[in-house]
C-alpha cells in the first residue's frame, strides 16, 4: 500500500499520521496518567502500531482492499500496540521492576 504513493501524498499522509498520533497521544496521556508513556512516548508508540498494523494487514493479504480498510488496521494496530505495551509496564511495576 506504502509503495504505491507518490512522494507528495506520501509526505501529507506522514504529517497527517504525526498529527493525529500527537493529538491522540496527548489525549491518551490524560487519560492513562501515570500508567502511559507521556505525550510523545504514546505519540511514538501508536504511529509505530499504526505502521505494524497496516503492514501486518498488507502482508496477510485480506479480500478487503481499500484506503478506509487500511486506516482501520493502522488505528487498531495503534491501540493495540500501546494497550500492550501500557499491560507490560504495569504488570512490571507491580513485580517491582
Amino acid at each position: 500500500m506504502l509503495t504505491d504513493l507518490d512522494t507528495t501524498t506520501l509526505m501529507i499522509a506522514a504529517l497527517a499520521i504525526g498529527a493525529a498520533g500527537f493529538f491522540t497521544g496527548l489525549a491518551m496521556d490524560g487519560v492513562m496518567q501515570e500508567d502511559g508513556f507521556g505525550a510523545a512516548g504514546n505519540m511514538a508508540i501508536l504511529v509505530a502500531g499504526a505502521l505494524i498494523g497496516v503492514h501486518f494487514g498488507s502482508t496477510v493479504r485480506l479480500p478487503i482492499d481499500a484506503m478506509a480498510a487500511d486506516a482501520v488496521r493502522g488505528v487498531t494496530g495503534g491501540f493495540v500496540c500501546l494497550t500492550l505495551l501500557a499491560l507490560i509496564k504495569n504488570m512490571l511495576g507491580r513485580f517491582g521492576f
